[in-house]
C-alpha cells in the first residue's frame, strides 16, 4: 500500500500538472468598446470634460484603457469617474489601491469602511470601499471597487485570488478599477454619499460592456 507521503506526493504532482496545463492555454483577451465611448449623460449628471493622465501615471498603471471624466449636475455639484481597465492582470502594471495612493498625494482618510450598494431593479447588491479623505481644508468622498467579468471585490488580496481562480476556470483575468470621487460641498457627507451611491448604481450595468462573454460561452 502507498504511504501517506507517497499519496501526498502524487497529489501534488497532479495539482502541478493541472496548473501547468491551465497556465499554458491561451488566455482570452476581450475587445470591449473604448472607454471614451462611455455615456456622457448618466442620470442627472452630464460630462463636463475628460482629464488626461500624466505620462508617469500612465507608465505606472499601464492600463489597456482608461477613463478620467468629470461630471456635473444642474445644481453645479461635481464628481469624478475614474476607470482603469486591464485585458489581463498577468501583464498589467498595478491598479493601485486608492487608499495607498491618496496619502502620497497629500490626502488622508478620516473615515474608512466597506458598504453595500443596491443594484437597481434587483434584490442584490455589490460591495464598495467607502473613504472620506481630507487635505488641508478640503474633504471628499471616495467610493471604489475592483470589477471582473464575474464579480466585484473590494480588496487587492481577494482580487489576486480571483485572478488565480479565473485563470484556471475561464482563462480570462480582465479587470477594472472603478473609482468615484465627490467633493464635500454644501449638504456635506450625507449629500455626497447619496450622489456617489446613486451614480454607482447607474454605472454598474454600463460597466458590464467592458466584460464581453467569450464566443460560444
Amino acid at each position: 500500500m502507498f504511504s501517506r507521503f507517497a499519496l501526498l506526493g502524487m497529489g501534488i504532482l497532479v495539482v502541478q500538472g493541472v496548473l501547468m496545463l491551465a497556465l499554458t492555454r491561451a488566455e482570452y483577451l476581450p475587445s470591449p468598446p473604448p472607454l471614451s465611448d462611455f455615456p456622457s449623460s448618466i442620470g442627472p449628471w452630464e460630462a463636463s470634460g475628460d482629464i488626461a493622465l500624466e505620462p508617469d501615471v500612465l507608465a505606472l498603471l499601464t492600463p489597456d484603457d482608461v477613463l478620467n471624466r468629470n461630471f456635473s449636475n444642474s445644481n453645479q455639484a461635481t464628481l469624478n469617474l475614474f476607470v482603469a481597465y486591464y485585458k489581463t492582470q498577468h501583464k498589467a502594471g498595478q491598479a493601485h489601491d486608492p487608499k495607498v495612493c491618496l496619502p502620497g498625494s497629500g490626502w488622508n482618510p478620516i473615515v474608512s469602511k466597506t458598504i453595500e450598494i443596491p443594484v437597481t431593479d434587483s434584490n442584490s447588491s455589490f460591495p464598495a470601499n467607502y473613504y472620506v479623505i481630507a487635505k488641508d481644508s478640503q474633504e471628499a468622498l471616495v467610493i471604489y471597487w475592483y470589477q471582473s467579468y464575474n464579480q466585484i471585490v473590494t480588496q487587492e488580496q481577494i482580487l489576486k485570488l480571483d485572478r488565480v481562480v479565473n485563470t484556471l476556470k475561464a482563462h480570462r483575468t480582465d479587470m477594472a478599477l472603478v473609482r468615484i470621487v465627490v467633493p464635500l460641498e454644501e449638504g456635506g457627507l450625507p449629500t455626497a454619499t447619496d450622489q456617489a451611491t446613486r451614480f454607482a448604481q447607474s454605472i454598474h450595468p454600463l460597466l458590464s460592456r467592458q466584460f464581453p462573454p467569450k464566443a460560444g460561452a
